[in-house]
């Protein structure tokens, strides 16, 4: 089972200034919530968005049960608010090799925007999937929107497309995962059509096409100024499939975890819910 979850700035401190309220404040209660949710999906790799620091993983993953990777880019130094990173959570026991970080996604080399984590998992001593777990650029959401966003988003596009092809190249099965800030599902979007255009056959699988997401999460509404609950209408985290994985007749399967009603109303979750694949290595 691989999971991919945004955590919706997990972080083990506060920021120092109040105005950013879009920022969920989280009792012991919340931290042990995520916990029990990462239990009961046990997944063997758990691809994480959106942490401060290796603290602040630590408050809801057992180091007992899980080897952590995290993001190498720099923590900013910002006396407002922490920095956002990405990484794996490996169950132990799983061997897995860990590559530089794809730190071309950070398209004006500044340590502004989010690297991708890149990972390779072993299975007897052998290389059997290669995991890139990535957060892009938010704001460039479907075709409609044009702006400064959607420009880099481009252009990170065509970083994820040369890595693609890259390990087409190697002939090593790959899976992109995460959060990439884009309804890719959508009939007819551009971004995902430019990125399956550039890579070689077998194409690319998105999961999530098809599919309509159903999560119910806690999201900060600006123009109230306040928490509450929403549904999206369309997945924005997305497993991107190298397709030979599918063409050796290996099944993959797709699942969304929905918050309860009680959890929504209890807890300080995520405005995302997690996401997970089954595949056999």
């Amino acid at each position: 089972m691989i999971t991919s979850w945004n955590l919706n700035w997990l972080s083990d401190a506060k920021p120092k200034v109040k105005r950013h309220s879009n920022i969920p404040t989280r009792r012991t209660s919340d931290y042990r919530a995520f916990a029990n949710i990462i239990n009961d999906i046990s997944p063997d790799v758990l691809a994480f968005q959106e942490v401060a620091n290796h603290q602040s993983i630590k408050k809801i993953i057992s180091l007992d049960k899980y080897q952590v990777a995290f993001s190498s880019r720099q923590v900013i130094s910002n006396d407002e608010i922490w920095s956002q990173f990405v990484g794996f959570a490996i169950r132990k026991g799983l061997n897995y090799h860990r590559h530089p970080d794809l730190h071309q996604l950070d398209i004006w080399n500044n340590q502004y925007l989010r690297y991708g984590v890149d990972v390779t998992l072993y299975q007897d001593g052998k290389q059997s999937l290669r995991l890139l777990n990535v957060h892009l650029k938010s704001g460039c959401y479907s075709n409609r929107h044009r702006n400064k966003s959607c420009t880099v988003l481009r252009e990170q596009f065509k970083v994820l497309a040369q890595w693609m092809s890259q390990r087409q190249a190697e002939q090593q099965p790959f899976i992109i995962l995460g959060d990439f800030n884009r309804r890719l599902a959508q009939k007819g979007d551009t971004y995902w059509q430019g990125l399956t255009s550039k890579v070689s056959t077998p194409a690319p699988i998105l999961m999530t096409e098809g599919i309509k997401s159903q999560c119910r999460s806690q999201a900060y509404n600006k123009r109230k100024r306040r928490w509450e609950v929403r549904q999206y209408p369309g997945f924005i985290d997305h497993f991107i499939i190298d397709g030979r994985i599918t063409e050796k007749d290996t099944e993959v399967s797709f699942s969304e975890y929905l918050f309860s009603g009680q959890q929504l109303k209890q807890f300080q979750l995520s405005d995302h819910c997690p996401l997970s694949i089954s595949v056999q290595l």
